[in-house]
Parts: structure tokens; C-alpha cells; sequence
């Protein structure tokens, strides 16, 4: 592997984990009594941001070198279902998470605007599911990792 390549997956892992730490915090302060607006908005964009990139640097290692050199040797190795189940299940929801953040970005500036306990609890409900299906793909890209050792 390149060092561009291994650049492009650490920058993958590492803008996941912050866009997952911002999107958490977006969810604590936005249940809050009195969420901090000014934070729950820089929260909000640093996930929204984090996911966007971590997204297309992902994209990039992935098309241009895991399903070429480390799928193989995942699928003919002892751990063969993790890529039959984990890389599959995480391929097609990675692709929601983005959206589901714009979706939550929307939400805070909306909610900022209007004290509306319906609006609110629908948001917290987004930013919640952003959250946990992070929580769910960052297990999922272990779990592949893993099964290429």
C-alpha cells in the first residue's frame, strides 16, 4: 500500500471518530434543557464535515485499493464473513450517514430558531440514529480489519 493510501485510511478512521465525538455531543446538548446553541450548531457542522470527508477518503481507499488487494485476502481467509456480512451491511449504510447529518444540521438550525418539543424530540431521534449507525460502521471496520490478519 501506497502512502497516499495509507494516509487516505488513517484520515478515513480518524474524521470518523471526530465526526462520531461531534455528532455525541451534538445529541447531549441538544437534550438539554437550554442546549448552548452556538455549540450544538459548530457541533453539528464539525460531524457533518467529519462524516463528508471521512466519506470520500473511505470511498477513495476503497475503490482504488481494498477491493483489489485486501478483499481478496479477507473473502480466501479464515474470516471470510467479514466482508460477506460487515463490509456489505457497512457499504450501504455509510452512504446514509451523510445525509442523516445534513438531515441533523437542518434540525439544529430549525430548533434554534423554534421551541418546538415535537421538533425537538424528532431531531434528537435523527441525531440519535446518526450516532448509534456511526457507532455501528466504526464496529464494522474493525470487525474487516480484523479479518484480514
Amino acid at each position: 500500500m501506497s502512502q497516499f493510501l495509507a494516509t487516505a485510511l488513517v484520515l478515513h478512521v480518524v474524521l470518523g471518530l471526530i465526526a462520531l465525538g461531534a455528532i455525541h455531543l451534538t445529541f447531549m446538548q441538544v437534550i438539554r434543557k437550554q442546549p448552548p446553541w452556538g455549540i450544538v450548531v459548530a457541533a453539528a457542522w464539525t460531524a457533518l464535515l467529519g462524516f463528508l470527508l471521512s466519506w470520500m477518503t473511505g470511498a477513495y481507499y476503497y475503490v482504488v485499493h481494498y477491493g483489489v488487494a485486501v478483499k481478496p485476502r479477507i473473502v480466501s481467509g479464515e474470516f471470510p464473513w467479514a466482508h460477506k456480512i460487515f463490509m456489505e451491511a457497512k457499504e450501504h449504510v455509510f452512504l446514509l450517514i451523510p445525509f442523516l447529518a445534513v438531515v441533523a444540521l437542518f434540525a439544529v438550525y430549525a430548533l434554534r430558531e423554534v421551541e418546538n418539543p415535537a421538533l425537538k424530540s424528532a431531531a434528537s431521534a435523527i441525531i440519535a440514529t446518526t450516532l448509534v449507525l456511526g457507532v455501528l460502521v466504526a464496529a464494522a471496520g474493525v470487525i474487516i480489519s480484523g479479518g484480514v490478519r
